[in-house]
This record gives C-alpha cells, sequence and structure tokens, in this order.
C-alpha cells in the first residue's frame, strides 16, 4: 500500500459539505393507509390524504420544525435544522402530540401515529427534492418508534424524553426491542387523547 492510500484510510473525514447538530428528529405517518388504498380509487385516496397532510404540515411549521421529505403516507421533520433553541425535544414531542390530536379515527380522517427523538445528528445537503439529508442515530430511532406506534399513539424515544420533559397525560415506559437498535430503547408512549 503507498503513502497515499495510507493517508486517505487515516484522514479526518471531510465535513465542509455538512455539519453537526443537536436536533429532534419526528416521523409521522398515517395509519390504515394501505387499507384505504385498498378500498378505494386513487382520486378518493388524495381527497381523503391531501387536507390531512395539509394540517400536518402546518402543524409541523407552527412549532418549527421543517419537512425533510415526505414518504407517500407520512414524513420526516427535524426541530434545530437550521438554530438551536434549546427546546428542540420539546417542541418536537408538542408536535407529536398536536399531529396525532389532528388525525381522525375513520377513513375519512386516518390517525396519525408518530415516532421521535433527539440526539446528534450529521446535516448535509442532498439531492432535489429533498432539500437536506439528515443522518445519525436519532433518525433510525424515531423511524423505528414510529414503525411501532399504533393508531394516536406517539413513541418518544429516550433522549428527547429527557431533553423535553414528560408530556401532559400518562406515560407508558418500558424497553423495547427495534429492529437494527442493538440494545432495548427506552419508549415512552403517550396516548394524545390521553394528553
Amino acid at each position: 500500500m503507498d503513502a497515499a492510500s495510507s493517508d486517505r484510510r487515516t484522514a479526518a473525514p471531510d465535513r465542509s459539505c455538512g455539519q453537526r447538530r443537536r436536533a429532534a428528529v419526528l416521523f409521522a405517518d398515517l395509519s390504515g393507509f394501505t387499507q384505504l388504498v385498498e378500498a378505494v380509487e386513487p382520486e378518493i385516496v388524495y381527497q381523503v390524504v391531501r387536507p390531512l397532510m395539509d394540517d400536518l404540515v402546518a402543524v409541523v411549521q407552527r412549532h418549527g420544525g421543517r419537512i425533510q421529505q415526505v414518504l407517500g403516507d407520512g414524513f420526516m421533520c427535524v426541530f434545530g435544522l437550521d438554530e438551536t433553541l434549546g427546546d428542540e425535544p420539546g417542541r418536537a414531542i408538542r408536535a407529536g402530540l398536536d399531529l396525532v390530536a389532528a388525525g381522525g379515527t375513520e377513513v375519512v380522517r386516518p390517525s396519525v401515529h408518530v415516532g421521535l427523538e433527539f440526539g446528534e445528528v450529521f446535516v448535509t445537503p442532498s439531492w432535489p427534492p429533498a432539500g437536506f439529508g439528515v443522518w445519525g442515530r436519532a433518525v433510525n430511532v424515531a423511524a423505528r418508534l414510529c414503525d411501532l406506534a399504533g393508531p394516536g399513539e406517539v413513541h418518544i424515544g429516550p433522549a428527547a424524553y429527557a431533553a423535553g420533559g414528560a408530556p401532559p397525560g400518562p406515560v407508558r415506559t418500558e424497553p423495547t426491542a427495534l429492529k437494527g437498535v442493538g440494545v432495548p430503547v427506552i419508549s415512552h408512549l403517550v396516548m394524545a387523547r390521553a394528553a
């Protein structure tokens, strides 16, 4: 191996195209979306989903979050992307509760479920149409917690819960095995209607 190859392997990563940030990451999905798609025509799916998604985006923006990507029946958003105000986990928790409250309980207004976590992420420029990429453990944990959540549930990761404070209402706390995560994660489950 030549010296140049050795230097490439041991050199510090180039972070000029991105930066580390402490951010809260939130995933929100509509419950029952697949059943809706299977039951009605595509135009009806759009008529049901579009107004709800508009409301959900407004909730995120009201709490100072930014949508990173839309995933068909859900989205990923980030709190603390541009500037750190110090209350990113709290804003994400409040947004999560408001998101599930904005959902319904019937086919005409699907319910929403949410997973979120807080931690250090690496933010990079992205490829169109997304404006930025967000990389890190908090992203993975938030996505897995969202997968775990049932209709009307918010699963809050341990770092977000510790930094953001306890939400109103009863909270069920338990170690949870998440796909691809080596050790159980302490999840804090909140039912929006209880909050």
